[in-house]
This record gives structure tokens, sequence and C-alpha cells, in this order.
């Protein structure tokens, strides 16, 4: 394998070869073979020297040893036990095909080279986007790519800046990497198609729920808020009645790129099913959740679809809001919102309620069925 190095690198190659390795990992990923290319951006204050770009260039050359990095940087750096080496490293990235697994692994043997206090990794289509750590003012930056396909953009943070030895030990390891990282990057595609709403293009009901359980585990371990919007468009049955379902679909395509206009990337926004939207704020409270409902509600009541005979649909919708509550689980965080849907669908004056608002008139409905339930 190689990679190209621009006219102006004045870096040697380092040599990668070891055709064990090969035959190790080829019942599970494709061989660690082609062009890779690493461009490297480096971010500095601006009383520090800026280093000009280097590639590594590896080849598969069978009398090439294998390569090894070993720390030899001053004490400030944490100094691994022993050398890191192509087979144990290879084995650590591959273990899984989940992105942010793969990345993790990465990061712990890169803070084993050059103990950095950041890092980010942002997909090529821009989400997702994995982070850790913190931001720290020294940046190294690499764009990612193998066969011609850009696999993204991965940055390494720190406090001081990266010698010509850190940044010579990052794109070792990121050379390595690549192609477990292409891998895991397909399987998250994968992934995503079956958790995407082919309408609208949101998310779709498998993956709130794939998410939504996991934000919510995060949001307990490291003690962060975490709310919930659902939607109802109002008057949407008529709209398919009187214009069609086509006219009907496009307004539900005019909600999506409305909810995402006026949400976060950070947040989750998922079409359930029919007219009913999903909003998962994360580090977010129920002001900031309540918030974020008067802003949707604001930007749907600017849009219309027209039809062929030039008739303009208004849009509006109700909105329940809950924030999560301790021993909630993701489950009843959605049926707090639900119910404070069904009152604010109630109430003409206030299109927008929270699961406080909703406690007395949802036990009144829930009685009211078992009224009905005795009855028959």
């Amino acid at each position: 394998m190689s990679i190209e190095a621009p006219s102006s690198c004045h870096s040697g190659p380092a040599s990668v070869s070891d055709s064990s390795l090969h035959s190790h990992l080829a019942h599970r990923f494709v061989p660690i073979h082609g062009s890779y290319q690493l461009a490297r951006t480096l971010h500095q204050p601006e009383h520090a020297p800026f280093f000009r770009g280097c590639h590594v260039q590896p080849n598969n050359q069978p009398d090439t040893p294998p390569l090894t990095l070993v720390s030899t940087a001053g004490p400030s750096h944490r100094q691994p036990s022993e050398p890191i080496d192509t087979i144990r490293f290879l084995q650590a990235v591959t273990a899984s095909l989940e992105l942010d697994e793969v990345l993790n692994a990465l990061n712990d043997f890169l803070y084993d080279l050059v103990a950095h206090s950041g890092w980010e990794y942002q997909c090529p289509t821009g989400e997702p986007c994995f982070s850790g750590g913190k931001s720290d003012p020294h940046r190294v930056e690499y764009s990612l790519t193998l066969n011609a396909q850009n696999l993204g953009v991965f940055r390494i943070k720190r406090g001081r800046r990266f010698s010509e030895e850190d940044q010579r030990r990052i794109e070792g390891l990121l050379a390595l990497a690549t192609p477990a990282i292409q891998n895991a990057l397909r399987f998250w595609q994968v992934n995503r198609q079956l958790e995407r709403d082919p309408l609208t293009g949101l998310g779709n009901r498998r993956a709130l729920s794939v998410q939504g359980e996991q934000w919510l585990a995060d949001s307990l371990r490291h003690r962060h808020p975490i709310s919930m919007l659902v939607l109802d468009l109002d008057r949407f049955k008529a709209v398919n009645d009187t214009y069609g379902h086509p006219v009907g679909d496009r307004v539900l395509c005019k909600v999506a790129e409305t909810l995402l206009a006026v949400t976060r990337t950070a947040d989750l926004c998922v079409r359930l099913g029919g007219d009913e939207f999903v909003v998962l704020l994360p580090d977010s409270d129920l002001t900031n959740a309540l918030e974020c409902a008067e802003r949707i509600q604001h930007a749907l009541s600017q849009q219309f679809v027209e039809t062929e005979s030039d008739h303009h649909i208004g849009i509006s919708a109700s909105i329940g809001a809950a924030a999560y509550r301790s021993g909630m689980d993701f489950e009843q965080l959605y049926r707090q919102a639900d119910e404070a849907l069904y009152v604010a669908k109630s109430a003409h004056d206030r299109p927008v309620r929270t699961c406080q608002a909703t406690s007395r008139s949802a036990s009144s409905r829930r009685a009211s069925a078992a009224e009905t339930l005795r009855a028959e």
C-alpha cells in the first residue's frame, strides 16, 4: 500500500509490511492495500511555527520490516509501557464494525503516543460527528482518503504544539486505521438507510429507539438533561382527503425541512409515521424544549404548500413537551410527551403543552376509557 506525498513533503517514507496480517484479517475486512492519502492541516497559535504537510508512505515490499511506533517524547508525555506494533493496533481497531468503537480504539493508542487532550471525527456527509476530550489551541487535522474515497476529517487537539515526530506517529496510525474506518463507515451507512424515513429523509421509529436509548444512557451517566417534543399536524387528514396524498406528502416534506432548519445539528428529528414527528433534544431541559417548540410553531406558521389549483395550504402543529425525570425509561419519556400532545390538540389557544399540564387530563382519559370498557 502507498500514500502519495505532495512535492512539498520533506519527510522520509515510513514503511509498513506484514504478509501474515492480510490473511489474518481477510475473512472479515478488505485487504490492507490501495492508495492512501492523508492531507494534513496544522493549527497552531499565531506565535508558533507552522509546519508543512507531509504524508506517510507505507508499502508492501516483502523485505520491509513491520512498522513499530515507540514513544521517545519528553517527560510531559505519557510513556507507553511497550512499543505499539501493527498487529496489536489492527486487532484493536478491527475488533468492531461500530464507528465509535473503532475511533475510540484509535484514540487509545494515539494517547499513548502523543497524549492529546481532545479529538473529533467528521464524516464526509457532515454527520455523524464523533468527539471526545476537550478543545485546546493546538490542533492537527487530517483529511482521510482511501482509493479515491473521501472518508472524512480527523482532528487531534492538545494544549501544546505537535512536533514533527508527533505528527509522524499520528500519521502512521491513521494510515493503518484507515481501512477499518472505511469498513465501519460503510456499516454505519447501511444502518443509517435502515433508520431513515424514505419520504422525508428524517430518522424513523427504529432510529428513535436505537439512538434514543443510547442518548438517555449518556444523559444519565453524565447527568445531563434530555427532553422530547412530539408533534402532530393539524387538519392533515383533511388535506389528504381534499387534495390527495401527493400534496399531503409535500406537506410532510415541508415539515421535515422546517424541523431540520430550526433544530440543532445535535438534535434528532424523526417521523414516526403518518403526520406524527418527534424531536429528541439532548442537553436540554424543559425550558429549552419549550423554547424549541415555540420556534417550530413560528417557523411552521410561515410555511405553505401550493397545489396545482393555486391553493395555498398553511401548516400548523400541536406539540407536547416532556423532560427526563429520575426513574424514567425512554418509553416513559415518550409517553409523557405524547400525553402532553393530546392536551395541546384539545387546547386551541395553547398548541404547546408540557407533561406537567397533562397529569390530570391523562388520568381522566384513562378513567374514562376504563368506564367505556366496563360498559361494553
